[in-house]
């Protein structure tokens, strides 16, 4: 079986892009042909059996839809009502486009029942098969993790692992963290250094991703919209403890032994969002 994928930024290492190659490493592992694409001409498209097209919203991708004997769409959240609202009057100018395009896979493959449901909400009637996909499977994931032991004036070093973005919440983590450093100089007797040291890592690869691991004592990712949330996964397979939000839905059975799942964050107020994040942190910290 001939498989061929498109996506557009592959170089980057996104988590869509992680998962896609996941993917194609798995099909190459069954004895499938699979190759990568851009922007792939029609005789390619129509020589493939299938045609994984990651993401949305693109003209590149469009066109393989319009052209793949069978369509299999993996979205990666891009339905999420909070980011459908992002740029939105460009998204409603599209909205036809990408609608059409959907509607036109065999079958679409979302990493979380949550998404299931953006995606259903999303096209309404006529909608394709919807796959939840087991992503998990791809990490070794321990049942618990060890949390840091705070002794003496020794900061826990949190690791926030991402670009800055609207939709990821850098701002409350970093106001959280400075308050929370206010009230420990405040209240603990003879404090006078941070309790929560933060570092923000963007685009780290290599031996500098790794030094960003070995830091780090607490992974937080405090998004306002993820799927799967690749660098959840990535965390408790070193054996990091995590602080995500109901933004990461992948992540809602999340049990206590590995972490904390912030509920009522995504839809919350600012005020919320940064209260919850100081609680989660301070547990850390006590």
């Amino acid at each position: 079986m001939k498989y061929l994928h498109i996506s557009n930024g592959w170089e980057q290492w996104n988590g869509a892009a992680v998962i896609a190659r996941f993917i194609m490493d798995e099909q190459r592992k069954a004895g499938h042909e699979v190759v990568f694409r851009r922007w792939a001409t029609i005789w390619e498209l129509r020589a493939a059996d299938e045609v994984w097209i990651h993401c949305g919203w693109m003209p590149c991708l469009w066109w393989a839809n319009l052209w793949a004997k069978k369509a299999v769409r993996m979205p990666e959240a891009c339905y999420d009502p909070v980011r459908l609202k992002y740029h939105g009057w460009k998204k409603w100018l599209v909205g036809p486009i990408e609608r059409w395009a959907l509607r036109r896979c065999k079958r679409i493959v979302a990493t979380c029942e949550e998404e299931k449901r953006w995606i259903e909400e999303y096209l309404g009637t006529d909608c394709p098969e919807i796959e939840v996909a087991d992503i998990k499977r791809f990490f070794k994931i321990p049942e618990s993790v060890k949390f840091p032991e705070k002794s003496g004036m020794q900061a826990i070093n949190v690791l926030y692992l991402g670009r800055r973005h609207p939709l990821k919440g850098t701002e409350y983590l970093e106001q959280a963290v400075a308050e929370l450093n206010r009230y420990c100089r405040d209240k603990v007797p003879g404090c006078n250094v941070d309790c929560i040291e933060l570092r923000e890592v963007s685009n780290a690869h290599g031996k500098e991703l790794e030094k960003a691991w070995d830091w780090a004592d607490v992974l937080c990712l405090p998004t306002l919209s993820d799927n799967f949330a690749l660098v959840v996964a990535e965390a408790l397979e070193r054996g990091k403890p995590v602080i995500t939000t109901d933004g990461a839905p992948s992540w809602k059975d999340m049990p206590e032994r590995q972490g904390f799942y912030l509920r009522g964050y995504r839809d919350g107020s600012e005020e919320m969002r940064v209260k919850l994040l100081k609680d989660a942190l301070m547990y850390m910290v006590d």
